[in-house]
């Protein structure tokens, strides 16, 4: 019997680019399918050590590089700033967005000529892997792009929430007056006061990708190259893939029919015991609640708020002295003396451990059982790993969704805001309160316990507790069983 080919294209930054090689995984488990990841020179090394991994050494993962600047690349160079994460982070509320909504470089950060030759790699690509069908990042607008105008069969896999795509497309003009605009921070539902605020942003937001010289110029490169629908946009035509659950979202938020949610879709990890046994001996201390704080690839923290993160951690251990600190954390000679400065004698009394890398994989910490609490800075990845993990999150925004997933932490129950009046920085006693709110055996904090736990038993049975194996099932029941490359019209 022929094999079938199946090729994942997805940029390469660490966080948005975990569900493909998560799926890719989770395919090159199954008999008569090959599967081929094509992305940035960045992830060949992590698709290689996926294949490690596999349980069979005839499971296969080819790897094809994308040339060409990478997406974090492109936009560090717009930006013209290696650190671009500070230049997007922007406070919630009408200024901040609409200010976020001025750097339209996050939707389409390379040059048109960059942009152009990263088409033709990608159908050179397509053409040499020849799959019979093609699984596309939505981040990556020249994925669907090329299986649009070489009419290949293709479906979209998400790392974030629909809400991102459909929210605007929702019955009754809900997106306008019901969810919040992308980057307000509005409360779900917008209250009644701040409507005509959440109608006048998503008219910006709109505006800005319309008089937008750049993506005009994009658009008509697209046009020549052969390709008329809008970049990014949302279509019922075609298969969507969401690491979401219905309960993981904004109440009432209707989902299309051609939107398939598999719950979280996670990378394989070892439990922290088989990859840093130092690690679990102190993640095992009786009777401790340890706090993972892991702020993201993209959050480059300042003196000033590792100053104010680390007073909010003093709160929390005067406040609840069993807890216990991890704290992923990358430093340089300012930032390394502000963390001595602050938690300099919690860290050689071993309650406070800080480190640039884990050996174990962030959610194989949560996983442990005296983990208690996920710090994070909104990201999806992180989102959907406390929901799998069933631990209640604290959550720390700086731009954009971000924003939405505090929300949505506070509407389910399962967080905090941690920074709600800081953001997206942050204060010491704000961040401090939040921390012990959930870890220091208050109702409300004993309650969002309960309620992670709860979800992620719900996970459980509903979802199977393996979205990558719902995503795989899902692309290849699209795809079929066919030999040859499909084609659509």
């Amino acid at each position: 019997m022929g094999y079938s080919t199946i090729l994942l294209i997805t940029n390469s930054e660490y966080g948005q680019a975990n569900v493909a090689p998560a799926v890719a995984y989770e395919l090159a488990q199954h008999p008569n399918i090959q599967v081929h990841v094509a992305s940035f020179p960045r992830l060949q090394k992590r698709v290689a050590k996926l294949q490690t991994l596999l349980p069979d050494a005839s499971n296969f993962i080819g790897f094809h590089m994308i040339t060409g600047p990478s997406y974090e690349e492109a936009l560090s160079r717009t930006l013209s700033t290696p650190n671009f994460s500070r230049v997007l982070f922007h406070s919630p509320g009408c200024q901040g967005a609409i200010q976020s909504y001025k750097h339209t470089s996050v939707i389409m950060p390379w040059t048109v000529e960059e942009y152009y030759h990263q088409l033709l790699c990608i159908e050179r690509i397509v053409e040499e892997v020849n799959p019979v069908g093609i699984v596309g990042d939505p981040l990556m607008p020249g994925a669907v792009d090329v299986c649009r105008k070489t009419k290949r069969s293709y479906l979209v896999l998400s790392p974030n929430s629909p809400k991102d795509l459909v929210g605007l497309s929702q019955p009754g003009l809900r997106g306008l007056w019901k969810y919040p605009a992308c980057g307000s921070g509005f409360p779900f539902p917008v209250p009644p006061h701040l409507i005509p605020v959440n109608i006048y942003l998503i008219f910006w937001l709109v505006f800005y990708l319309v008089i937008d010289d750049h993506l005009k110029q994009v658009n008509a490169m697209r046009k020549e190259y052969g390709v008329t629908s809008p970049i990014m946009a949302f279509s019922d035509q075609y298969p969507y893939l969401f690491p979401a659950m219905t309960e993981t979202e904004f109440p009432g938020l209707y989902i299309p029919p051609n939107i398939t949610l598999t719950g979280p879709i996670l990378l394989p990890s070892a439990p922290v015991e088989n990859c840093d046994a130092r690690l679990f001996q102190w993640l095992s201390n009786s009777g401790t609640k340890t706090v993972l704080i892991n702020l993201g690839s993209h959050v480059m923290s300042n003196t000033d708020h590792i100053r104010q993160l680390a007073g909010g951690i003093r709160v929390l251990l005067d406040c609840v002295p069993e807890a216990q600190v991890l704290w992923k954390l990358i430093t340089d000679g300012e930032t390394g003396n502000a963390l001595e400065e602050g938690l300099g004698k919690h860290m050689e009394a071993g309650k406070v451990k800080v480190t640039e890398w884990l050996e174990a994989e962030p959610y194989a910490v949560l996983c442990h059982p005296n983990t208690a609490c996920s710090v994070h800075h909104g990201g999806a990845n992180s989102f959907f790993e406390a929901i799998s993990a069933g631990v209640p999150q604290v959550i720390m925004p700086v731009w954009y969704d971000t924003y939405e997933f505090a929300r949505r932490a506070e509407c389910l129950g399962i967080g905090v805001w941690g920074s709600q009046s800081s953001a997206p920085s942050a204060e010491a006693q704000e961040f401090g309160a939040a921390l012990a709110r959930v870890l220091g055996g208050s109702v409300d904090g004993e309650e969002m316990k309960r309620n992670a736990k709860l979800l992620s038993k719900l996970y459980q049975t509903k979802y199977g507790g393996n979205g990558r194996t719902n995503a795989a099932e899902r692309i290849l029941e699209v795809f079929g069983p066919a030999s040859k490359p499909a084609l659509i019209s």
